[in-house]
């Protein structure tokens, strides 16, 4: 039950734009005992659902630049394989610290910003 609690809790999170992808990687790593590229795995499927559900909103709503759009996931997808290929071949630790570093490093951008 908790688990279903934690995934409702990032899903809203990540609606709200706060990155709930990154508290699920934690909460799995953390609290679950997954593997931290078992961990990232899930979030990819996780995001790979979010992003079809803001498409699809935002097909309707009529606020979708094709040409950006297309740019964007043609960027992601390249950006996903590569990522794959290079997780594959690194240790659980190194994934672990970078991780860590994406987070501290995204957190200070945000503070900067939010600052001045």
């Amino acid at each position: 039950m908790f688990d279903i609690f934690a995934g409702f809790t990032a899903s809203l999170l990540a609606a709200m734009g706060v990155g709930g992808g990154g508290l699920l990687v934690i909460y799995l790593t953390e609290f679950v005992g997954m593997e931290q590229r078992t961990a990232q795995g899930v979030n990819l499927i996780f995001f790979l659902c979010a992003s079809a559900v803001s498409l699809a909103v935002h097909l309707r709503k009529r606020r979708l630049a094709f040409a950006h759009a297309l740019f964007f996931a043609i960027g992601g997808t390249l950006g996903a394989v590569i990522g794959c290929l290079i997780a594959g071949r690194v240790g659980n630790t190194v994934l672990r610290k970078g991780f860590g570093i994406l987070l501290i490093s995204a957190g200070a951008v945000t503070l900067y910003k939010a600052v001045s």
